[in-house]
């Protein structure tokens, strides 16, 4: 297999092959949903795949490199709980709106109206392979972390630790929110309303939270074994931005902000920090 790949131009001797590598497995499986989606006018399973899409790359970077290192196993453990967790829930939740809806999540739908006439190929350029450059961008510090660290250097140092920390606390937040909003909408008596308990008092993003402080944890874990890799750092950078400022937070507060009811929980909550907000004294 190895020499298969090498052969298609992949050079697994370097990080960077290895990431090509990811990246170009990343790009054929987002294509083939969008082919896939083509022909069921919904594009929408695509969410079956994206939380499994960060994992997938790192389990292919571990296989062709072989490493035996402590920093490698663990970043292969970390990002596949992170993954995995987030494909079963996306994948879950998408099979739970076709039995509702026949069709997946409503920004899907939204998109084929937006994009339309052209959806086919309109999709492709904006709501399909723009997901494989986010998955491949945000995956950095896990497939270049893999590749980076293939021989054996000891357990991890104090900063690796503190990584696994800091990957726990995010995991925690990400897992229990996301567990916690769906009980909270499978009650019918909620509809209509907003979670205010558990890790939703005091923020109401702590999904989003959770999910960028996972991505710090696993960058943290990937340079403490190698500093080199130092630039990987544009991974969770981009992650951040992406959840708080440009999709995330920032498109579900603009979204529901013109709601009554969800302008009471802006004011009363943080918007993306788990601690309560900050009294302002005139």
């Amino acid at each position: 297999m190895t020499a298969f790949l090498t052969q298609l131009g992949f050079n697994l001797a370097t990080p960077m092959g290895v990431f090509w590598l990811c990246t170009a497995w990343t790009f054929s499986v987002v294509t083939l949903i969008w082919i896939i989606g083509n022909f069921q006018t919904d594009h929408s399973m695509m969410d079956g795949y994206y939380g499994f899409g960060y994992a997938i790359p790192v389990w292919i970077a571990y296989l062709v490199t072989g490493p035996s290192s402590a920093t490698a196993a663990v970043l292969l453990t970390i990002t596949s709980l992170h993954g995995c967790r987030l494909g079963y829930y996306l994948s879950n939740r998408w099979v739970g709106y076709q039995k509702a809806w026949g069709h997946g999540d409503q920004r899907y739908m939204g998109f084929t109206k937006k994009f339309s006439p052209g959806y086919w190929w309109k999709s492709f350029f904006v709501v399909m392979e723009p997901q494989a450059v986010v998955i491949a961008l945000i995956g950095i510090p896990a497939t270049i972390g893999v590749a980076s660290n293939i021989e054996p250097a000891g357990p991890l140092s104090a900063l690796g630790v503190l990584g696994v920390f800091v990957f726990g606390v995010g995991f925690y937040f990400e897992t229990v929110a996301d567990g916690q909003l769906q009980a909270f909408k499978a009650d019918p008596v909620n509809k209509g309303r907003y979670l205010r308990t558990g890790v939703w008092t005091n923020t109401r993003h702590p999904n989003y939270f959770g999910n960028t402080v996972v991505w710090w944890g696993i960058w943290l874990v990937a340079v403490a074994a190698n500093h080199g890799i130092w630039w990987t750092v544009i991974g969770p950078l981009f992650n951040t931005i992406m959840l708080t400022g440009i999709l995330g937070r920032a498109f579900q507060d603009k979204f529901m902000g013109v709601r009554p009811e969800y302008k009471k929980v802006m004011a009363e909550t943080n918007s993306f920090l788990p601690f309560p907000k900050r009294s302002i004294t005139k």
